[in-house]
This record gives structure tokens, C-alpha cells and sequence, in this order.
């Protein structure tokens, strides 16, 4: 199963949608909400937890999780990308954070992601 990948995003961070939205500064109610709610949907909702999937169902058949990523999604991770607690693999980005697009949010939407799983670290 190699679909097309169009973003692999290991965090620790546990995926919060309001807490996601506050980081971005996305007020509720409004049309923000409404596109970036989207995006975090896109991100942790309907993408594959890949790491989760891998501890559930093909730990006994892989040696390890680099080898199954390699194996099953052909993508390798860096040693700090494997340590992550979740790996999500994206399909189908929303234009709003697509590269093909121009003035994409994607920047931001990562560096958000950033923010947040260092301050979880810090707690």
C-alpha cells in the first residue's frame, strides 16, 4: 500500500484541536476556525497513525518500525522522527497548506506544531 504521501509529521505532542487552534491564534466561531479546523482534521484525524498501527498489528512481522515504514510505505525517518510517541502519515492536503499553492500556511501550521510539543516536553 504506497498511496501518494504528501506529509509524514512525527510529534510527541498529543493532538488537541483547540489547543491547536489557540496556538494559531484562531479565535472560535469565525472562518478560521472553520478552514483550520480542517487542517487538524487533516492532520491527526484522517491521516494513519502510522507508529500506533505498527504496535498493533505488524510488530511481529517487521523487526523493527524503520524496517516496517521502509517496507510497507517505502519513507525513512530520521532517529529523532522514529523516537517520536506518534508518526502520522497525510494524504490530500488542504490547499491552505499545500505547497502547490502559493502564500500556504504550511510554515506556520509546523511551526505551531513545534511550539506545542515543546511546551509539552517542558511540562
Amino acid at each position: 500500500m504506497r498511496d501518494e504521501i504528501d506529509l509524514i509529521l512525527a510529534t510527541s505532542w498529543k493532538p488537541n484541536k483547540e489547543e491547536f487552534l489557540t496556538a494559531l491564534g484562531i479565535y472560535p466561531g469565525g472562518f478560521g476556525e472553520q478552514l483550520f479546523r480542517t487542517v487538524f482534521e487533516t492532520l491527526f484525524v484522517d491521516s494513519i497513525e502510522v507508529k500506533g498501527e505498527y504496535n498493533k498489528y505488524y510488530f511481529v512481522e517487521y523487526a523493527n518500525f524503520s524496517e516496517y515504514l521502509i517496507v510497507r510505505y517505502g519513507q525513512t525517518l530520521t532517529e529523532e522522527e522514529l523516537e517520536a510517541s506518534s508518526v502520522f502519515i497525510v494524504s490530500g492536503l488542504p490547499q491552505i497548506i499545500d505547497e502547490n499553492y502559493e502564500d500556504n500556511k504550511l510554515g506556520a501550521v509546523l511551526e505551531c506544531i513545534q511550539k506545542l510539543e515543546e511546551a509539552n516536553n517542558e511540562s
